[in-house]
């Protein structure tokens, strides 16, 4: 059965055909594999263990400090509004001066370095075994 080329039917076969033709297409897939992130990732804050225990002294001396039971301390994860951030004492950021834009929160024994501009978790200091 043949169809006219101006038949409704044919039109319709017609166009369902290029939708699935642009659905399928291999450069669309491509394209959304390469897609930048919509977040740049936070680099995290490299310390040494040195800073590191710089940060955790001054800090968890400080009775001040109220701890965090619920918060993230995964490294990128964003700290929602209702946690408490701290800017970093004076000494903190004289000895470890590349934390200086950072603020931070404890949660048990470890103390969470985060990015002042995007809220996001830069660095978990969690104390060591030798300490």
């Amino acid at each position: 059965m043949a169809f006219p080329l101006q038949s409704p039917t044919f039109l319709i076969v017609v166009a369902a055909v290029a939708g699935l033709i642009a659905l399928w297409t291999p450069g669309e897939t491509v394209q959304a594999q390469n897609a930048p992130p919509a977040v740049a990732p936070t680099p995290r804050l490299a310390l040494t263990a040195e800073q590191e225990y710089i940060i955790r002294e001054i800090i968890l001396k400080d009775s001040n400090v109220q701890k965090q039971n619920t918060a993230p301390e995964t490294v990128g994860d964003v700290v929602p509004e209702d946690v408490k951030l701290y800017p970093l004492p004076q000494d903190v950021i004289q000895k470890v001066p590349k934390a200086r834009s950072h603020m931070f929160f404890v949660k048990d024994d470890e103390v969470i370095l985060v990015s002042s501009s995007d809220r996001r978790v830069a660095d978990v200091i969690k104390k060591k075994s030798t300490d």
